[in-house]
């Protein structure tokens, strides 16, 4: 019983990590393109596919079900 409720306990704390690690990319400065001298038509179709056109909250939901599901995002390497 001790065990379910620690468990239990550790979910919304997962959650406000999990946010505040969101919010944190969210507020540095810039943006994953910014460096790079695209077109605006290339700009727009990656950030379309990477869903930065989006609205915060609905990026927030989908980050939240991509961690759910083992998927950190593309590999940087």
């Amino acid at each position: 019983m001790y065990l379910l409720k620690r468990l239990l306990a550790t979910i919304p704390l997962l959650i406000v990590i999990s946010f505040l690690a969101f919010l944190l990319v969210r507020l540095a400065p810039g943006g994953p393109f910014d460096r790079e001298r695209t077109p605006p038509e290339i700009k727009r179709r990656l950030e379309a596919k990477y869903h930065l056109d989006e609205p915060q909250w609905k990026q927030y939901v989908r980050y939240l079900g991509d961690l759910v599901r083992g998927d950190f995002g593309p590999s940087l390497k």
